[in-house]
């Protein structure tokens, strides 16, 4: 690629917001993403993720921010899970269960008499990279800001109830509100990246650059380090792509990141056979 080339999309304001507004959401998705990949709480990305669904179609019905009604819905089910495991005897995975698809449910039947919402939701569902707009940046910026100070001030207290809440709580350490406070920060990373690749796939950028770091490096610090580059590298290179071959930008972003945990799978299994043989 030529330096003409590499810079080309460039010209563009648009393609400009959109290479800033998602590095943004790429780098504080994968940091979050760490605890996400440590903790085993895919299943909870993908139930908040779905569940800010209803926020949207319920903000489009009532005629106020997609972003605050996404916001509501996944704290609600991110506070929900602690709240159920709390004062029920049901497992973290029962009780996911239990709001995923009731939240869920309810986003479809609000979705089933607002036919009109169609083009906004879909747009939403899979992500508008091109449509971002600079208030929308700011706004990015300043909760991922938000969420890194907040990353890095509770950083020990975060490894310490993810690795021995028993531990924690026999010590008297608030357990509960950290628990809480970690969910509302992978929901309200969930949401902000909900217009770079929408409700579908943001899971992918909160999950796949830490597990591809998780592949490298063992130190919960390098990791979290690690996984904010390879975020940040897969969104620029999927937005490159896009916009080259005329490519959805949120899917392209998703299969670049994808892609570059299957090399480095491979690679560590190809050093694996080597040293062995």
């Amino acid at each position: 690629m030529t330096l003409e080339m590499f810079l080309e999309p460039f010209q563009y304001s648009f393609m400009v917001r959109a290479f800033v507004g998602t590095g943004l959401v790429a780098v504080i998705t994968a940091a979050v993403g760490t605890f996400v990949v440590l903790r085993g709480l895919a299943f909870l990305g993908d139930a908040i993720a779905h569940t800010s669904f209803t926020g949207i179609a319920l903000a489009l019905l009532l005629g106020i921010s997609v972003y605050f009604g996404a916001l509501f819905f996944a704290i609600l089910t991110a506070l929900g899970v602690v709240f159920l495991t709390r004062v029920s005897p049901v497992k973290d995975d029962t009780a996911l269960a239990i709001l995923f698809t009731g939240v869920f449910a309810l986003g479809i039947v609000i979705l089933s008499v607002s036919p009109g919402f169609a083009g906004d939701l879909s747009s939403l569902l899979l992500g508008s990279v091109m449509g971002i707009q600079t208030d929308e940046i700011w706004i990015m910026a300043t909760v991922a800001l938000a969420l890194a100070l907040i990353l890095l001030l509770c950083f020990e207290r975060f490894v310490f109830v993810s690795f021995d809440p028993i531990g924690a709580e026999a010590a008297g350490f608030p357990v509960a509100f950290f628990q809480g406070l970690l969910l509302v920060i992978i929901a309200v990373a969930i949401v902000i990246a909900i217009q770079a690749v929408g409700v579908v796939l943001v899971v992918s950028l909160l999950i796949t650059p830490a597990a591809t770091a998780s592949l490298i490096t063992k130190r919960i610090k390098s990791l979290l380090g690690l996984s904010s580059v390879l975020g940040l590298f897969a969104s620029f290179i999927g937005l490159y792509l896009s916009y080259f071959w005329g490519a959805p930008p949120g899917a392209t972003i998703v299969l670049v990141a994808t892609a570059i945990f299957g090399v480095v799978l491979g690679v560590q299994k190809l050093i694996g056979i080597f040293r062995l043989s």
